[in-house]
């Protein structure tokens, strides 16, 4: 009985023993376990860090922006109307925001207005300088024609008629006839169309006084045509005399005449300049009017509005802001040991940790010739002293996942 009791009191303490080894071979295996583990971690850390090596793979960090566009008026006024909101997407030259355009709408018909009666008054002086231009050169052709007659009757007079003297009488005042009888027929017209309302006085004036030298020629001409047939006198002499004084003294007065070109053509160069400044007046009114309308100058997203409905804005202002994130870059900054590896357009690939999942593909957009220091925001010592080189990688957002300042990680491939 003692036997077999010493025996059943052994027979734990065996198994307990069995137990302790059989846990010990567990910790071991577990231990070994866990060091192959770690020792294939570290061989694929290194193969992985000798493969970029090798491949001149280059992976980096940093932050997301985006074109930001501070909006405001570039006129002064009350507010009138805000379209738009925080958080809204907008479309290019999209209405924004107005400003009461009440004023600018009047300032541009006043200029539309000035400008009209510019354009009216240049076309009336243009008017006249054609019809001096027309007719003033012609009566001074005229006037020195008959003083060349005048000259000629007074030399007959004075010398003695002949035949052919007499003829050429004549013939001066069958022109000098033909000639009053076509400048009062003009007379008769242009009297006419001045009582329609047609032309203007001053036009009907010309042609009054195209007509009276007309008139005078011709009775001269006739005078001097009675003479030479009834023969000279001492008094015709005499007269022909004072004839030929009063001839010198029309085709000086018509000669005088010739400075109204020169008159007109000067006031048709100042109207000219008056239509100029008032078309630049009415461009200006009209850009200021155009300018009370506050315009998305691209696609995007207002990230704040500053103003409300009833403010009294000045120029630059800001009243909205604006980004555009259809296409965001991506900053970041390389180190110089490897800059050498980073190419304008290289393909860039970025990822996330909002959308782990997801790779973005861009491209190197900008590289900085200048290198710095390595930002303030690098934590230690060692690393805010490198030299290092801005690069920009520009990324297609079509679905406007990436947002201003959200932090992303690049592979250079």
């Amino acid at each position: 009985m003692e036997r077999f009791n010493s025996e059943n009191s052994t027979t734990p303490k065996i198994l307990g023993l069995i137990k302790r080894f059989k846990e010990a071979g567990v910790k071991k295996r577990l231990i070994l376990a866990i060091f192959i583990v770690l020792l294939l971690g570290v061989g694929i850390l290194v193969y992985v860090g000798q493969w970029l090596t090798r491949t001149g793979e280059l992976y980096y960090s940093g932050t997301i922006e985006a074109t930001q566009a501070n909006l405001a008026f570039q006129v002064s006024g009350r507010v009138s109307r805000i379209l738009t909101d925080e958080g809204r997407a907008v479309t290019k030259e999209q209405i924004l925001a107005e400003i009461d355009a009440e004023e600018f709408l009047a300032q541009r018909n006043q200029a539309y207005a000035n400008l009209t009666l510019a354009q009216e008054t240049l076309k009336e002086l243009e008017a006249f300088l054609s019809l001096y231009q027309d007719t003033l050169p012609a009566e001074v052709e005229k006037a020195a024609a008959v003083v060349k007659v005048l000259e000629a009757r007074r030399d007959e007079q004075e010398a003695g008629y002949r035949t052919q003297e007499v003829e050429q009488a004549r013939l001066a005042f069958l022109a000098a006839e033909i000639t009053k009888e076509e400048a009062r027929k003009d007379k008769v017209r242009f009297d006419t169309l001045f009582q329609r309302g047609t032309i203007a006085e001053k036009e009907k004036d010309a042609v009054n006084l195209r007509y009276e030298t007309a008139l005078k020629d011709y009775e001269r001409a006739r005078e001097a045509y009675d003479l030479l047939r009834q023969g000279f006198r001492t008094e015709s002499i005499e007269a022909a005399r004072a004839r030929l004084a009063e001839g010198r003294a029309g085709f000086k007065q018509a000669r005088a005449y010739l400075k109204k070109i020169e008159a007109a053509a000067r006031q048709v160069e100042a109207a000219r300049a008056r239509v100029q400044a008032a078309s630049a007046a009415l461009e200006l009114a009209e850009i200021q009017l155009r300018h009370t309308r506050l315009k998305a100058p691209f696609a995007g997203i207002i990230t704040s509005r500053n103003v409300e409905p009833g403010e009294v804005v000045a120029p630059a202002r800001e009243v909205i802001s604006l980004a555009d994130l259809s296409t965001v870059d991506l900053k970041l900054f390389v180190a110089e040991t490897e800059i050498g590896k980073v190419k304008p357009g290289q393909k860039v690939e970025v990822k996330t940790d909002t959308f782990p999942n997801k790779v973005y593909t861009g491209h190197v957009a900008f590289i900085s010739p200048e290198g710095e220091f390595t930002p303030k925001i690098i934590q230690t010592h060692k690393e805010r002293v490198k030299l290092v080189y801005l690069v920009k990688i520009t990324v297609p957002n079509p679905n406007l996942e990436l947002k201003t300042g959200m932090p992303a990680d690049a592979w250079f491939r």
